[in-house]
């Protein structure tokens, strides 16, 4: 028996009619709510207003083939992450293989199996709703991070932009890009355990109370422990204040011995705090921003920074303006 906790939305894309009506026939009585689309084009204007939970995607069709379709929507940044089964009479290794190239989560060959088709998106609707809690649970614990910290939650949704940024340019993955935009918001995990009148002293910290906060890298790592998911994030949270001349903490590592989470993040960290207002400094603007990370002052020198991941910030650093002004936080 296929249970739900919610209507799951399912579209189904065929030019053929009776395969269309076959499907519906198969999905409505097992509590699924359909839609149908004949050609491409049609599917990718419902998928903008219906916003359906998976895609069941035929490949063979005129105008417009089922591969193409796939990859438009995975090219589409508020589509990319809706599964997509292709249902084809196709077999061949080499027609699994364009299915995958396209970003097709599955592939069921015609004619369609109840059984197997339910299973199939059964399985999709698991691993869509185990992400979505997964995502949900780093935020929320970002969040309770923040509460005693001057930081706001738009903090955590820049920093995770800049990094991507980064990432992309440095020629990562998709999937590390993703990953490190979503895991790197857990940074500062650690300040949990910091006592808030430490985070909030408006005036400089004495050595002990400096001493104090450093241990946040220390916490955090320990409070997202071991587990193979969470790395990207618990490498960030350790590092993130780690420089490339060895002059950072908690460890004092050098150059390729910090984790690139960790040389990633600390140059969309630095960003932001310059950009935003602190207990001891006002707000500096973009070009003033950028003139610390790549000049210097008092408190930052190019030389904390991995060069690789400076060259990347200075060739994307318009991006971080764009980004700053999108998710600005309310005065």
């Amino acid at each position: 028996m296929f249970e739900q906790t919610e209507i799951v939305k399912i579209l189904c894309v065929d030019d053929n009619v009776e395969s269309l009506e076959l499907l519906e026939a198969l999905l409505v009585p097992k509590g699924f709510k359909v839609k149908l689309a004949r050609d491409g084009k049609t599917a990718l204007s419902i998928i903008e207003v219906y916003h359906p939970d998976i895609i069941l995607l035929d490949v063979v069709m005129p105008y417009m083939d089922g591969y193409e379709v796939c990859k438009k929507i995975k090219g589409n940044d508020k589509t990319k992450n809706i599964p997509v089964i292709m249902v084809t009479v196709l077999r061949s290794k080499e027609d699994r293989i364009e299915s995958i190239e396209a970003g097709a989560e599955d592939f069921i060959s015609k004619p369609v199996d109840a059984h197997e088709i339910l299973a199939r998106i059964k399985m999709l609707v698991r691993a869509k709703e185990a992400e979505e809690g997964f995502v949900y649970a780093i935020y929320a614990l970002a969040r309770a991070a923040e509460v005693n910290d001057e930081d706001t939650g738009n903090h955590i949704l820049r920093l995770g932009e800049y990094c991507a940024v980064i990432a992309r340019q440095l020629g990562m993955s998709e999937g590390y890009i993703k990953a490190i935009r979503l895991q790197s918001v857990l940074h500062d995990v650690g300040k949990l355990h910091i006592p808030p009148n430490i985070l909030k002293k408006p005036g400089k910290l004495t050595e002990e109370e400096q001493k104090i906060i450093r241990e946040h890298t220390l916490f955090g790592a320990k409070i997202i422990g071991e587990h193979a998911r969470f790395a990207i994030g618990k490498a960030g949270a350790l590092t993130h204040h780690e420089k490339w001349d060895g002059s950072g903490y908690p460890y004092g590592m050098k150059g390729e011995e910090i984790p690139i989470e960790g040389r990633i993040i600390i140059i969309a960290d630095s960003y932001d705090a310059i950009r935003n207002k602190r207990v001891y400094k006002p707000p500096y603007d973009h070009k003033t921003a950028c003139d610390i990370i790549t000049k210097g002052d008092e408190r930052l020198m190019p030389c904390h920074f991995d060069p690789k991941v400076l060259a990347a910030f200075k060739e994307t650093e318009g991006l971080f303006e764009k980004i700053y002004e999108q998710i600005k936080d309310k005065t």
